[in-house]
């Protein structure tokens, strides 16, 4: 039968049995632990807001970063290629516009012309 004592004592959680009485860590590192997610709980409690805040502005750039690298990429592509044709002479009749266009084309999948 059990006692008294034996029935007031909390089952400990799983990771506490396998890491501090199985495997045998130090005890002061539960005590730390223990200390430090009290510590984090209470910061995220007072700074709630500015932890939505920062997550929402880092979600954003995470969305927007793919696009501004695309976007960058293309136009250094057009530039290069625009200023190959000028120095080539390719197209030499046409005018400015229908140079950016062919620079267009070939960086998006287009071939140059002859």
């Amino acid at each position: 039968m059990k006692s008294n004592s034996d029935k007031n004592q909390a089952k400990l959680p799983w990771w506490v049995e396998l890491l501090f009485v199985q495997i045998g860590l130090p005890d002061s590192w539960l005590s730390k632990y223990l200390k430090n997610k009290k510590l984090a709980a209470g910061f995220i409690d007072e700074n709630k807001k500015y932890i939505a805040y920062t997550a929402i502005l880092i979600a954003g750039i995470l969305y927007i970063y793919p696009i501004v690298r695309y976007t960058s990429s293309s136009a250094s592509c057009i530039d290069k290629t625009t200023k190959y044709l000028k120095s080539n002479n390719i197209n030499g009749s046409k005018n400015e516009m229908d140079i950016n266009s062919l620079a267009v084309g070939y960086c998006h999948g287009g071939s140059l012309p002859e």
